[in-house]
């Protein structure tokens, strides 16, 4: 990290246990986010009242040895389980790497960007034999702004999936709405061993768990939470082709150790991505890039 990154106004650096954590205040919006993963734990904007959009477990773990529950984890270059090889772990590897801080700066506009990367060394050609960069550009504004932008450097078609797997904070994951799913294909994969199909229409309303995929779906969606009296927009997506919408209900939290029992209905996690069949490929020095902003109104 340089002295140009390190002394930049508004943003601070601190340890919570064995991560490092980046906090960015400006005039719209507090962030909080951690190398460790690239991930963004937190955005609070200055209109919220100090509501953060997004949700992170109390017994989310720090140590530097798996993902933090909650946030905005990303998935890569994988959804899910490893299509071959069970015993890789799910979601893909750069969740568990700690990534560069390339860049963090003021915009004209008040915004502040952060540039994480991170790319191929000897243990990731272990378990992906593909070389590759891989950056993620945060802007926190008014909205937050992520885009992912992923890059084959080897002399192979590279093929992936990948999602934003957003933990959301809701007043109760039975009450909310969700909407803009139009004319997608969803996939309840609830039943993995015969997951049901159907072609949904624009509101979706569900008694967790809930477990489905929505392919073919590039449209925005809106979260609908009249107990926090506030709507979550998930707009401008581009290079997005699939959302999924998880929550646990009250039996299946009982197998997460980092989520209390109690606290399967302060979250839903809506996730914009290109998962399943909706597969990304990427010829020799071709990038792909997945961008969605984040507001609450």
């Amino acid at each position: 990290m340089s002295v140009k990154v390190a002394s930049v106004s508004g943003v601070s650096f601190d340890k919570k246990e064995a991560l490092s954590i980046i906090t960015v205040e400006n005039n719209f919006a507090t962030a909080q986010i951690t190398p460790y993963g690239a991930s963004v734990l937190s955005f609070i904007p200055k209109c919220s009242g100090g509501s953060d959009l997004l949700w992170v477990s109390p017994t989310a773990v720090f140590n530097g040895k798996k993902p933090v529950r909650g946030g905005i984890p990303i998935c890569w270059p994988w959804f899910g389980q490893h299509p071959n090889h069970s015993e890789l772990p799910a979601h893909g590897f750069v969740r568990n790497l700690v990534w560069n801080l390339d860049d963090v700066q003021n915009l004209t506009s008040g915004a502040t960007e952060l540039v994480l990367s991170v790319k191929s060394n000897a243990k990731t050609l272990e378990i992906w034999p593909y070389s590759f960069h891989l950056s993620l550009t945060i802007t926190i504004g008014k909205m937050l702004s992520l885009c992912l932008t992923t890059t084959n450097l080897s002399d192979q078609e590279m093929v992936l999936t990948e999602a934003f797997h957003s933990y959301f904070k809701v007043s109760d994951a039975r009450e909310v709405a969700v909407s803009g799913f139009k004319n997608s294909l969803q996939v309840d994969t609830l039943n993995r061993s015969s997951p049901s199909k159907c072609l949904q229409t624009d509101q979706l309303i569900f008694s967790p768990p809930i477990d489905s995929v929505f392919l073919n779906h590039s449209a925005d969606v809106v979260i609908n939470d009249a107990g926090l009296l506030r709507d979550i927009c998930i707009v401008g997506k581009e290079g997005s082709m699939s959302s999924v919408v998880w929550n646990p209900g009250s039996e299946i939290v009982k197998g997460f150790a980092d989520i209390p029992n109690e606290q399967w209905a302060s979250f839903l996690c809506v996730e914009s991505g290109n998962v399943f069949s909706d597969v990304i490929r990427l010829k020799p020095r071709e990038t792909h890039r997945l961008k969605i902003r984040l507001q609450m109104v």
